[in-house]
């Protein structure tokens, strides 16, 4: 007989904490002191992970897709016209 199928494995991932505006500000300053006082590079890593996110507006994909998907209408029908 075959063997009974295990469930998806699920990982308790804890929320993650948002920095305030100050305290990323009092951070930046000490990183920039930092950085002048040694030449060691952090790498891309650590430059990445101190972004801020910010909220993007949920139509900026649909519209860009809807322009788009007329440009190719309109390229399609120019070379129907341009060889017919």
């Amino acid at each position: 007989m075959a063997e009974a199928k295990k469930g998806v494995a699920r990982i308790a991932v804890p929320p993650r904490k948002q920095a305030n505006a100050e305290d990323l500000e009092r951070k930046d300053a000490a990183q920039g002191e930092q950085l002048l006082a040694g030449t060691e590079s952090h790498g891309v890593h650590m430059l990445m992970s101190n972004g801020v996110q910010t909220k993007r507006d949920p139509w900026t994909v649909p519209l860009i897709g809807l322009l788009l998907a007329f440009s190719v209408i309109s390229l399609i029908v120019q070379l129907l016209i341009a060889f017919s």
